[in-house]
């Protein structure tokens, strides 16, 4: 948990308080442009930094900095297993192999038919809507991820 801390408090370069945090298992750590998110080993999400397309969801875009990891709500009924972070979108995987996508998406660009700045999680449609997701990554403007095809192929 220490080490966790620490690389948090040098992504972010603030010093952080994380009695929030206390006595929870960090398995994972996600980090983006000013915001992080953190995954526990009961599959919450706790997310902090800069509140700029919702992914902290608190308060309007980008008028708020969360200086303290808070729960993500929208993701509580999700058990989550990893998250990545794009410069404007937010994906998380769940242990069942489902990708959830929400944040700055215009003309459909986050995977689902959803208004462009959608802060509710949705599963990804399309291609991988069937077929299980072992691990996601992203960058600048894209999603990448590995699926386990059901015939093994």
């Amino acid at each position: 948990m220490q080490r966790v801390i620490a690389v948090l408090e040098k992504v972010n370069g603030i010093s952080l308080c994380c009695r929030s945090l206390q006595g929870i298992r960090i398995i994972q750590a996600a980090a983006g442009p000013g915001r992080t998110m953190l995954i526990s080993d009961a599959g919450q999400v706790y997310a902090f930094g800069k509140d700029s397309f919702g992914e902290a969801e608190y308060g309007a875009q980008g008028s708020k900095m969360v200086t303290t990891p808070q729960l993500v709500e929208s993701l509580k009924n999700i058990f989550v297993v990893q998250a990545v972070i794009g410069n404007f979108f937010t994906a998380v995987l769940s242990r069942e192999g489902r990708v959830y996508t929400f944040s700055w998406g215009n003309d459909g660009r986050i995977g689902h038919q959803t208004e462009p700045n959608d802060v509710e999680p949705h599963p990804l449609l399309g291609a991988l809507e069937n077929i299980p997701v072992v691990q996601i990554a992203a960058g600048y403007c894209y999603l990448l991820a590995l699926a386990c095809h059901p015939s093994g192929m």
